[in-house]
């Protein structure tokens, strides 16, 4: 629960900030003369921000600080929500602008808005009040700060209280500092010990001063951005000197507006201008900056070079969460001041230049570094034991608890202890440690696994050792645990004991002989001169890797188990040692769960105790069909994870054998997994999962718990939800759809969603992912704590709501009970509302004014009518009537939706769009059955299906040509116009972002246009093309980017083939119905490099097809399907070297007699799979 307060608190947080920061509402303050109170609430949201991050580093979240989280949360909503009202007010457009209708709504306006700032001023000053961050006793704190900060860091933070008190009759305010006769230029650093937490309020205290203020000719106050962009560093400068030039010169006298006339000045300037504006004023002027958010040396020697010292007595204020950086920042040799005690562990230090030369008396610095180094490695020792005991700093999981292996039976993972003991024992050209990581979700088995390779007779003589990884993590525990096993290990050798037993001096233990030297000099000697297999448990950043890889470089063999794909990947570096753990078979899951239920082969319950499950008894119940159905649906719940067959089903054996008692444990696992010590373990392995997720992941994946139980979530339909929702944010680089697209392999990556459907690989990206069942349990449980998600469905219970609903979820199980809907459910402030199964015309009403996102997916019984309501709600950004069926047409509001950017009306009977569609310039995504496309939608990126014909050619192409953003297009043309396809390659040739393009093209031969200057734009990574090319070596080569492509009716010759075989990135190669002409298909050697999936379908022509030595080195997926009525030979595929599965449908089964055949000569465990035909 704590993790997921502040991370949701965080997540809202964001959304509010973001309007509070907008564009929009600087506007408006700046009309209505609320400038200061708006910008005030800005930054004590930010303030509240980086107080919720801290809290996320908190260890010990006690209830106050939950309350107060909470809090900052719903405040967060509160503010948000009045943004985007005044917003609404501001766009009604009257006769003036954006200035609301007349002076009752400014005052009420303003009237909100200084409620607002009163409960903001109210929620910040409760934290200081409680003093809710790094607020525990002192003896926590220090346990804390032990386990959060690196050796290093806990010795500069004493440093600098040695230093603060060493010289505290030297003791000097800010204020003092920055007002001293001094003519030189001073940089003064503030740094804390709880972060963020006091540093601004100390700096802005002295920044305001009366005299400080009328000191300096020119101020600012620059926040830094993560990167660092030098133009908005000269911009933020410039127009802060601009806006105190004028209110010092008094040249303003329209108040607040200063700052937008400024503001409309800088817009009108040229970059280089505003550089040389910047600085004219710190060579002419005597200044004082503060620079906040200082993290590297590297950008402050950038920084730095911008301010000149001219001897007038100029001032830099550095604040930073690093206290080296502070102490580099400033002159040398520097001072520390203590300058604020918050609380007996949070201080705020001052790093500036030394104000006299030190006493005589006063202990030398290295004198200082010396005993502060010994007290630190004290501090970290004695953590260090207790981490060790029973009471850690974090309680560590008993890992023997979550593992099932049963007498050295491992069910279900022969296969895999085979090809992990092999990669271990595979030879590596030359002397490098060869790392091994078997990745996969928390619970799969991964520790079980790799200690039954562990303990395996076939890796013979190497040593070995294992550790885990607890948290905090300890590096120096972990070299010591490794020492010690490593020794224990060559004691118990006969033949190595007797050698070391020799190096140690007589009358010496081992422990006093290692004391002579360090544990690393130590562990590189061992494995430098012995053959050793080091176990890394469960790691799980690549923080933790870094800390220790360099001491294991000398080792054999590592093996690291992790949950996270993307640690896997960084530690093991080649993907051939990389080791996906996947979830067990149906029938080996079915396996381990009659082994835990003691079942025998007839399906007969063998009645023992509990310590007694594996072995024999002559009593034996048979078991209904039933229960046999019932232990279908619990292994459906726990989809193969070993953990959760193999503890449910011991809890099953303790219980009563009956149909009823099985089916109430499968009804209510969620709260039997909340309650039930026997099957406690199961949640807390998965929440840890949840846990270590970053906070902005943990938001995302609470939101997927609107979806129903199996369903399958389509990848682009979640991240559209996700911005809409406010939270994706654009990034230097990267949209806020490539954002969503890292966040949605984040989750994958961490097995915290499950690949979906039948998908296999899609341009090396999964189209759609699942919720395990009980993750998803565990999902809902954590967004109903946080209120987040509110289903409605069987069985819920009203009669308890009091707060506000946020996302509303509808399911089909619901019995639709308006009274029960208007009566009990606050939904003035509802964001989002999804609704499975039949539509009621009572779910929208006037009070939903703040939704965002309205998705209607395969809802039945929405009718045209029911529409005008949803053109009321102009906040929508997201509009989904996806598959209802009986939606023929949109009406002329549709106009009103001006934030709308997602409009997805496939499988409806909308034909046609009402002329107001061009009213939407923030629209970026449009799928429809027949979208007609239009130039003033400059913003559109998705543009689905499009149909060109002879009648509207011209007209679409140039509409189409004025939509220079799309990244993604389908098209249809149907045309006998011979220059059809040249003005096409014209109308999209300026579209560099394009990346995904289907086109279907009737009526004559598309080659015959393509070539020369004429070819789809470079940019494009996925193709789909049906129509006639016959060949297409003039243009395809020109694709580089190219990693998908699909064909069809594409009748390619020999040539054709050859030359798509040149492309270096093609990963997957679809080619359907009539993509050949000829009889043979013949992939030759060195061709079709990077592909990783060729699928076949219906190429009921073919007669041959070869594969030659040494192409596709990569190819791991091969499908074949449909009709192929002339085929009479399939040969070559002993030469695709990397091949894992075969998947054929029935009808190509039926055209090869012994399919089985083709795998005799494979090289590899090549698996076949017989699959359905994709329509």
């Amino acid at each position: 629960m704590e993790a997921t307060a502040v991370s949701v608190g965080k997540a809202v947080l964001d959304g509010a900030l973001g309007y509070a920061k907008s564009i929009v509402a600087e506007e408006i303050a700046l009309q209505l003369g609320i400038e200061r109170d708006v910008i005030f609430i800005g930054d004590e949201l930010e303030m509240m921000r980086s107080f919720l991050l801290s809290a996320d580093e908190e260890h010990d979240k006690h209830k106050v600080l939950l309350t107060w989280v909470n809090q900052v949360r719903e405040l967060a909503y509160n503010v948000e929500d009045s943004l985007m009202d005044f917003a609404l007010q501001s766009e009604k457009k009257p006769f003036c602008w954006c200035i609301p209708r007349n002076l009752w709504e400014r005052r009420s306006i303003a009237k909100e808005v200084l409620e607002l700032r009163t409960r903001v001023e109210d929620v910040s000053n409760r934290n200081l009040r409680y003093r809710l961050i790094k607020g525990s006793s002192s003896t926590n704190a220090a346990v804390e700060v032990q386990g959060s900060v690196s050796s290093a860091s806990l010795f500069q933070i004493n440093e600098a209280r040695w230093a603060a008190q060493e010289q505290e009759t030297l003791k000097m305010s800010l204020h003092q500092l920055i007002t001293s006769d001094d003519t030189d230029l001073r940089v003064f650093a503030v740094w804390g010990t709880g972060g963020d937490l006091g540093k601004t309020s100390t700096i802005r205290e002295a920044y305001d001063h009366q005299d400080i203020y009328e000191k300096f000719g020119c101020r600012a106050w620059v926040k830094l951005t993560t990167p660092f962009l030098q133009n908005k560093f000269f911009h933020d400068l410039l127009r802060q000197f601009y806006v105190y030039s004028r209110e010092v010169t008094g040249k303003s006298n329209q108040g607040n507006a200063s700052g937008y006339n400024v503001l409309k000045e800088l817009e009108k300037m040229e970059r280089s201008h505003i550089v040389d504006q910047v600085s004219a004023h710190v060579n002419e002027k005597r200044y004082l900056v503060v620079i906040e958010g200082l993290s590297t040396i590297v950008e402050w020697d950038c920084i730095k070079t911008y301010f000149p010292d001219k001897k007038n007595g100029s001032r830099i204020i550095v604040s930073t969460q690093h206290v080296e950086i502070g102490s580099l920042c400033t002159e040398q040799p520097y001072q520390v001041t203590e300058l604020k005690e918050l609380s007996p562990n949070h201080s705020i230090y001052l790093f500036h230049n030394r104000v006299e030369p030190r006493s005589r008396n006063a202990m030398s610095i290295d004198g200082i570094n010396s005993t502060v180094q010994s007290s630190s490695s004290e501090i970290q020792d004695d953590a260090q034991q207790i981490g060790e005991g029973g009471d850690s700093i974090e309680s560590k999981l008993d890992r023997s608890k979550t593992m099932v292996v049963i007498d050295e039976d491992f069910v279900g993972r022969t296969n895999d202890k085979t090809q992990l003991i092999n990669l271990i024992l595979q030879t590596e050209d030359g002397h490098t440690c060869k790392v091994i990581s078997v990745w996969g979700m928390g619970g799969v088995g991964k520790t079980s696994l790799v200690q039954s390779v562990y303990r395996s007779q076939e890796l013979g003589s190497l040593k070995h050792a294992w550790v885990t990884a607890v948290r905090p993590f300890n590096y120096e525990s972990i070299i010591r645990n490794l020492v010690w096993q490593l020794q224990k290990d060559i004691q118990e050798d006969p033949a190595e004991a007797s050698q070391k037993k020799r190096e140690i001096q007589p009358g010496k233990t081992m422990e006093q002989e290692l004391a002579k030297k360090t544990m690393e000099q130590e562990l590189a000697h061992l494995l430098q001169t012995q053959k050793c297999l080091i176990v890394i448990d469960d790691l799980s950043s690549i923080e933790e890797w870094n800390l220790i890889k360099e001491h294991l470089a000398k080792a054999t063999r590592i093996i690291v188990t992790t949950r996270e794909k993307y640690v896997a990947k960084y530690c093991s570096r080649e993907d051939m040692n990389i080791y996906g753990l996947q979830s067990l078979e149906y029938a080996a899951a079915f396996d381990l769960f009659k082994r835990k239920e003691c079942w025998t082969s007839n399906n007969m319950y063998t009645a023992v105790k509990t310590e007694d499950v594996f072995k024999d008894s002559s009593e034996k119940i048979e078991l209904s069909p039933d229960m046999m159905e019932q232990a279908r649906l619990i292994l459906k719940k726990c989809n193969g994870l070993p953990l959760a067959i193999s503890t449910i089903g011991a809890f099953l054996a303790t219980r009563h054998k009956s149909s009823i008692e099985w089916r109430k444990t499968n009804d209510r696992i969620s709260t039997e997994l909340e309650i039930n010590p026997e099957l406690r373990t199961i949640k807390t392995v998965l929440v840890r999962s949840y846990d270590g997720l970053p906070y902005h992941l943990k938001s995302c994946f609470l939101y997927l718990s609107i979806f129903p139980e199996d369903y399958n979530i389509r990848r682009k339909r979640v991240i559209r939800r996700w911005d809409a929702e406010g939270y994706l944010r654009e990034m230097h680089g990267m949209t806020a759809a490539e954002v969503g697209d890292e966040y949605f392999d984040g989750l994958l990556d961490r097995s915290m969603i499950l690949q979906g459907g039948k998908v296999i690989i899609s341009g090396s990206k999964v189209d759609s992912c699942q919720l395990h069942d009980i993750m998803r349990h565990i999902c809902i449980s954590k967004a109903r704590e946080e209120n987040l998600i509110f289903t409605l469905d069987e069985g819920c219970i009203l009669g308890k709501m009091t707060d506000a609903i946020r996302h509303l979820v509808i399911s089909s199980s619901w019995k639709r009970d308006k009274d029960m809907f208007q009566r009990w459910l606050d939904l003035s402030h509802v964001r989002s509302l999804t609704v499975f199964g039949e539509w009621k015309s009572f779910f929208l009403y006037s009070k939903m004014k703040f939704l965002r996102v309205l998705d209607f997916e395969d809802t039945l019984g929405l009718q045209n009518h029911h529409l005008d309501k949803i053109m009321e709600l102009i906040h929508l950004k997201y509009l989904s009537l996806r598959r209802c069926k009986s939606i023929s047409k949109l009406p002329n509001s549709l106009g009103n939706l001006s934030h709308l950017e997602t409009l997805d009306v496939r499988g409806t009977l909308i034909l046609k769009f009402p002329t107001t569609i061009t009213k939407l310039w923030k629209l970026q995504h449009l799928l429809a059955v027949h979208a007609d496309p239009s130039g003033k939608l400059k913003g559109l990126r998705t543009l689905c299906d499009v149909y060109v014909n002879d009648t509207n050619l011209s007209a679409t192409l140039m509409e189409l040509k004025q939509l220079t953003q799309l990244c993604k297009l389908r098209l249809v043309c149907c045309t006998r116009n011979e220059k059809a396809g040249e003005k096409l390659w014209s109308a999209i040739d300026g579209h560099r972002h394009l990346q995904s393009f289907s086109l279907k093209f009737y009526g004559c031969n598309l080659e015959s246009q393509l070539g020369g200057t004429l070819s789809p734009p470079k940019s494009i990574d996925s193709l789909k093309l049906c129509a006639r090319l016959v060949q297409v070596s003039q243009w395809i080569h020109k694709l580089q980017n190219l990693s998908k492509l699909q064909l069809r009716g594409t009748d390619l010759n020999q040539d054709g083939i050859h030359a798509l075989g040149k492309l270096p990135n093609l990963a997957v190669l679809h080619m359907w119905w009539n993509s050949v002409q000829q009889k043979q298909l013949q992939f030759i050697q060195f061709f079709f490099p990077s592909l990783i999936l060729l699928d076949l379908r219906d190429l009921h022509e073919l007669e041959y097809v070869k594969f030659e030595d040494g192409t596709m080195p990569k190819l791991e997926l091969l499908q074949v399907s449909g009709e192929w009525s002339k085929l009479q030979e399939f040969s070559g595929l002993q030469y695709l070297m990397k091949l894992k599965e075969i998947h054929v449908n029935s009808e190509f089964r039926l055209t090869m007699d012994n399919v089985e055949n083709l795998l005799v000569d494979c090289p590899n465990h090549v698996s076949l799979k017989l699959m359905e035909t994709k329509s």
